[in-house]
């Protein structure tokens, strides 16, 4: 867990020194080396060597330029039950990382009941169709196979593509792109020195910009802003920020108050993109955190695992996790009766105006 920490604060260094230059350059060689790689592959896009398929429903790419921490689940569950409410038939596909399932696409949800285990479709797709009520969750690689069922088995009006900006297979009416706000773009270096995806440039393909944990650097978002106007003139920018919802007690599902947590001595674990937001939307609640265990993004738990987890709650008024990682804990391993997930909710400035924009640009009237 530190030595992944100290990895990632590695990576993230925004003005290394000579030294940690040299010791970082056969990264900065493969980065170069992957960045000629995502030319290609866009441009044989673009020159129309490589097909993108169509499907007969409106199709919304929601998806980051950068690995992880942008808030990409939270956000893909409020889209899909702010369209589902206004009338449209919705699924949600996903693309089941890291489950061991090997169909080529998996009906993780009918829209009433969970089919799989998230040991089957990966976590995230499960925590989707876990949170989704009434509305299908898909998982698969194959997205394109996903969306032609979404219409064919669910009549899908409007399919959601969570994580699908570098997915270019699909044609897609509408490129929803992610910066989460406190952390835009790492280092400036792709993969697998830093943790962009993509070149900036790529912005340029975005239809809608929305920024995420705008409250973790309220001094930095016109600076952001007009940045990203700078690669992309014709954007609209949207603010959001992701709010504590509810508390859950694991064992029993009940929800307690977020305010009884005030005071607590708390051990925090989890296993996502950005742990430094989790940890302080803790802290805000007036947590004290004893102890912070950070797991690599889409950990699965062992048997280890558990034994430090247990070793650390036992000094510990509670313990805490996130949603994400409750998809993939055993909770009868780990005995603690004060076991909690932290529920958290998008909340997007000036929402009436962004779901109209959605609609505009993606043509669903």
């Amino acid at each position: 867990m530190d030595i992944r920490a100290s990895i990632e604060r590695l990576l993230n260094i925004q003005n290394p020194g000579i030294i940690t230059s040299l010791v970082l350059l056969p990264l900065t060689l493969c980065s170069f080396l992957y960045g000629f790689s995502v030319f290609l592959r866009t441009f044989f896009y673009k020159l129309k060597i490589l097909n993108r398929n169509a499907v007969s429903c409106r199709v919304i790419s929601l998806g980051n330029i950068t690995v992880g921490g942008t808030g990409k689940t939270p956000t893909v569950c409020w889209l899909a039950g702010c369209l589902k409410n206004e009338g449209f038939r919705t699924v949600v596909i996903n693309r089941g990382y890291l489950g061991s399932r090997t169909q080529s696409v998996q009906v993780v949800s009918d829209g009433e009941k969970i089919l799989v285990s998230a040991e089957e479709v990966g976590d995230e797709a499960f925590m989707l169709a876990e949170k989704l009520s009434g509305i299908p969750v898909l998982a698969g690689k194959d997205r394109v196979a996903a969306a032609r069922i979404a219409v064919d088995v669910f009549n899908a009006q409007v399919v959601i593509l969570d994580d699908g900006f570098q997915y270019l297979k699909l044609k897609k009416d509408l490129e929803i792109v992610l910066v989460n706000a406190s952390n835009p773009f790492g280092n400036g270096f792709l993969l697998p020195r830093g943790t962009l995806r993509e070149p900036l440039s790529a912005l340029g393909r975005a239809s809608l910009i929305l920024l995420t944990k705008t409250d973790s650097a309220p001094e930095n978002i016109n600076e952001l802003e007009e940045r990203i106007a700078i690669i992309n003139p014709d954007v609209r920018i949207f603010r959001s920020s992701f709010k504590p919802a509810g508390i859950k007690n694991v064992k029993t599902q009940q929800h307690v108050a977020l305010d009884r947590l005030g005071g607590k001595k708390a051990v925090a674990l989890c296993s996502i993109g950005d742990p430094a937001n989790f940890f302080s939307t803790l802290e805000l609640l007036n947590v004290v955190l004893l102890k912070k265990l950070v797991f690599s993004d889409h950990h699965s738990y062992d048997e280890d695992d558990y034994k430090t987890i247990d070793k650390w709650a036992q000094s510990s008024d509670c313990l805490i996790t996130t949603e994400k990682d409750i998809a993939k804990i055993n909770s009868d391993v780990i005995q603690n009766d004060k076991f909690y997930q932290l529920e958290i909710e998008q909340v997007v400035d000036n929402p009436e105006l962004f779901l109209s924009c959605v609609k505009e640009i993606a043509g669903m009237g």
